[in-house]
């Protein structure tokens, strides 16, 4: 018995030792796991955020005469499509399409008209080419300008609108006039009553008669 107890007592240190190491490897093996778990998750897309700007402009048409767009967006190339909504405030509002015809050095807007825009970025100008148009049709008009827009543009009741965004709700666009220039918009929901999400000044050098609401021009919060 003595032999047994002292042979258990030399053997101690050892199972203790052996227990310890075992207990280690199987917390490093368990973190191993973990971390090797925790590299392959997949790692989240960032959602892209909807530039208004870059697919926005003005456009002024004119059936004689190449026309002209002003835009925040100086990347277009040759032929792409934009789909212009004029005669705003005569309904009904109006669809046509023109191709970008060439990017320009210089402005080729009415005289200063650009200066009343305080959207972010510089303004680039492009010449268009008008698809079916008859020149009696249009004389001279000023209107928004979709660029390359995904779905088509749809002029129910009188009103032109199109999901800009694809977030499922229209868009709708409105003009009205202001003391020395008319003020464009285009509103998630019906003009006045819905969001406003794009507003773009086109300056004259003469006074007008103002019919615009504040809606129209305060600034607005996102």
């Amino acid at each position: 018995m003595k032999c047994l107890a002292f042979l258990i007592f030399l053997c101690s240190p050892l199972l203790i030792s052996c227990k310890i190491s075992a207990t280690n490897l199987a917390a490093n093996i368990t973190e191993q796991t973990i971390e090797t778990k925790v590299q392959v998750l997949p790692t989240p897309k960032s959602k892209e955020i909807f530039d208004i700007h870059s697919k926005i402009g003005i456009a002024e048409i004119q059936s004689d005469e190449p026309s002209c767009l002003r835009t925040k967006n100086g990347d277009l190339a040759e032929n792409t499509t934009v789909s212009i909504i004029y005669s705003l405030d005569e309904p009904p509002q109006k669809v046509l399409t023109a191709t970008i015809k060439k990017k320009l050095e210089k402005s080729c807007a009415r005289r200063d008209s650009e200066i009343g825009d305080n959207n972010p970025g510089e303004n680039f100008f492009y010449s268009l080419r008008l698809n079916e148009v008859k020149s009696e049709e249009i004389g001279y008009d000023a209107g928004i300008a979709v660029i390359q827009s995904e779905k088509p543009i749809q002029v129910v009741n009188n009103l032109a609108s199109v999901d800009l965004n694809n977030d499922g709700k229209a868009e709708f666009f409105r003009r009205c006039m202001g003391f020395e220039g008319i003020h464009y918009t285009i509103w998630t929901g019906q003009p006045l009553k819905g969001k406003r999400i794009w507003h773009s000044c086109f300056y004259l050098d003469y006074d007008t008669e103002a019919n615009c609401k504040k809606k129209d021009w305060e600034e607005t919060k996102n």
